[in-house]
């Protein structure tokens, strides 16, 4: 009797979160914060020091590569929902799909909506920050990315950073579902077809010609490779992390970030009237990848350790910073276009508006997200990060 009592709480605790919570194992890598963190750092690079009609000096090709850094998010949101799914389906028996929703919509919505009305309230003052009417419609239901790739996009305002959030929700929306019904091996070879449609798609945009910087990576058809490519990874590697010494970690970074560079050097040029082979996008995005999955591997398993406790924090806060830098570039006067500022003014600048960006996304943090994030700890079975 008493063993038959032991297998029905057993089969009862994998029905309900609550019953549940006694047995159930977390996931955090601090590691993964930091990389969010230096993603974060990339971009706001890009969007401070890229300049129109820029040379080909490596200053301004490096400044226009970090724009991949995009990508990388990509690829560690891959990495992290699927390990996070397969521990659940190895703990509970299968995926809560409902339960996977309510925690995204948690994790998502309320700063993505809260910046929509920040920047309508703004715009009434500010114009440039106002988008228009059919930019604003596609971007409340997260399609706004294929507004720019189809180069339709106009009067963005301040919203069109948000493109990179439409297509992670786009993939929210499917990879829940093909892991809830695939094991391990399927799941394997549906991340590999994923990569092979992401690579077909720039084969047939590198064919049909006219192809553009939006058009590739605007695109969730391209995107798509760097989510299946962290689903690999996820499958691939231990969840424990890889230990290796700090210069190798040091090489693999720079690795990848080499590959950013010589994509964007060598097959980058998309503008009208550039250099048009077939192959440039497939080349571009395969440098791209490979950049991005040494980056990966350059932070993956570095001990906790090594990593300052202040870097933990920006990268959980890393969301509004992607989110709210923008905002702080856009709204800060620029120099004067003739006057030849100094190296150290520049540098005073750009740090005055990365503080700025950290004391706005702290406080959305504080009083946007956070609340919203204990709720979602509510019906997590597989504890990743405390709120």
């Amino acid at each position: 009797m008493a063993k038959a009592t032991a297998t029905t709480s057993s089969v009862e605790a994998t029905d309900g979160l609550a019953s549940h919570r006694p047995s159930r194992r977390g996931f955090y890598r601090p590691e993964l914060d930091a990389l969010r963190f230096f993603a974060f750092l990339c971009i706001f690079c890009h969007h401070s020091l890229s300049r129109p009609n820029a040379g080909t000096n490596l200053r301004d090709t490096l400044s226009i590569s970090l724009k991949f850094a995009v990508s990388l998010f990509f690829l560690l949101s891959g990495y992290l929902i699927t390990t996070l799914l397969s521990m659940e389906k190895e703990l509970t028996g299968r995926v809560h799909l409902g339960s996977f929703y309510r925690r995204r919509i948690a994790r998502i919505w309320p700063l993505y909506y809260w910046f929509l009305v920040v920047v309508l309230l703004l715009g009434i003052g500010v114009l440039r920050l106002l988008p228009s009417g059919q930019a604003l419609a596609v971007f409340f239901f997260f399609s706004g990315n294929w507004l720019l790739a189809c180069g339709t996009a106009k009067a963005l305002g301040a919203i069109g950073i948000l493109w990179s959030v439409n297509v992670e929700e786009q993939f929210y929306l499917v990879w829940p579902m093909i892991t809830k019904f695939c094991g391990r091996r399927n799941l394997f070879a549906v991340s590999t077809a994923i990569l092979a449609v992401s690579y077909a798609v720039l084969v047939w945009l590198g064919v049909r010609g006219g192809f553009s910087d939006a058009s590739l990576r605007f695109n969730s058809l391209v995107e798509m490779q760097f989510f299946a490519a962290g689903a690999l990874v996820a499958a691939w590697l231990p969840r424990q992390g890889i230990r290796m010494p700090g210069a190798a970690r040091l090489l693999l970074g720079a690795v990848g970030l080499s590959c950013w560079v010589a994509g964007t050097h060598l097959f980058g040029d998309t503008a009208a009237g550039a250099l048009a082979i077939w192959w440039t996008p497939t080349a571009l995005y395969g440098c791209v990848l490979v950049g991005c999955v040494a980056l990966f591997l350059s932070f993956f398993g570095m001990p906790e350790a090594w990593i300052p406790q202040p870097i933990l924090w920006l990268g959980k806060i890393s969301y509004g910073l992607y989110v709210y830098h923008i905002l702080v570039l856009t709204l800060m006067p620029r120099w004067p276009a003739g006057w030849r500022h100094w190296t150290g003014i520049s540098a005073a600048r750009l740090c005055l508006e990365l503080l700025l960006a950290i004391l706005l996304a702290g406080l959305s943090y504080r009083w946007i997200e956070q609340p919203f994030l204990r709720w979602k700890e509510s019906f997590t079975f597989v504890p990743n990060r405390p709120a």
